[in-house]
Parts: C-alpha cells; sequence; structure tokens
C-alpha cells in the first residue's frame, strides 16, 4: 500500500492506531524518529499484544481456556464483574497482587481495576515479551 493512500484512509476513517510489520533494521529507525503521514505526525512503538481471561483476570490465556476460580476486575473478589458493588476506594487488581508476592523487592500499588491499562503487572508482562522477541 502507498503512503498516499494510507494517509487518506487514516484521514478519513480516524484511525488513531495503526499496526506495521517491517524488518527489523527498519524497526530501528522508525522507533528513533517520527512519522509523517499527510498532515499528521506520530511517534512509532512497538505493539505488544497480551492474552487477558476474563474469568479469572490473570494474563496469559483466555476465559473459555481458564481453570481459576472466578475473580471480580474492579475489587479482586470472588464474585462475577456484574456482581461487584466496590467503590473507586475498593478497587484492588489481583495481578499486581500476585506480582508483589513473586516480586518483593519492586513496589506495586494494587489499589486499581486489573483492567487499566498503566497496571504495574501488565507493565512488566508487555516489557518482559519486548525484552525476549528476537527483532
Amino acid at each position: 500500500m502507498e503512503i498516499s493512500t494510507l494517509s487518506s484512509l487514516i484521514q478519513q476513517k480516524h484511525i488513531r492506531k495503526l499496526v506495521l510489520e517491517v524488518r527489523a533494521h527498519i524497526r530501528k529507525l522508525l522507533l528513533q524518529n517520527k512519522v509523517k503521514l499527510g498532515w499528521i505526525i506520530s511517534k512509532i512503538e512497538d505493539y505488544v499484544s497480551v492474552n487477558r481471561c476474563f474469568k479469572c483476570c490473570s494474563f496469559n490465556h483466555r476465559a473459555r481456556d481458564c481453570r481459576e476460580e472466578e475473580s471480580c476486575s474492579l475489587c479482586a473478589g470472588r464474585h462475577r464483574l456484574r456482581d461487584c458493588t466496590a467503590s473507586l476506594q475498593e478497587y484492588k487488581c489481583v495481578n499486581c497482587i500476585t506480582f508483589a508476592k513473586f516480586n518483593p523487592t519492586k513496589f506495586v500499588c494494587p489499589n486499581h481495576s486489573s483492567l487499566v491499562k498503566k497496571c504495574s503487572s501488565l507493565q512488566a508482562l508487555m516489557e518482559k515479551y519486548r525484552q525476549s522477541t528476537n527483532y
């Protein structure tokens, strides 16, 4: 696909994210610079996708394959999300609680929902994926 076609597609569809697969040396160049597509200037970053289970709220598997006990993604309680009555101050991330147990030297604040993208345990897992990928 040509850059001009790509640029017009982004502007017409109001696309905010675009995933491209490129060779390793091109990736390094793109990460160091910003890219201009038409009138849009954007920074480039690696796309890392993590499987998330919506039954137990853990990573690396999906609900249909889950063998764990159900866990609320808001308060880490043993109930369904739709049955949760926790207030915002009572939110707990089950993943950060588990992460803190196995990483006692790292400070992890579990006072958030497990659905938050800035979650410490999610960020650590994404960084682990980045480090283990052989570009």
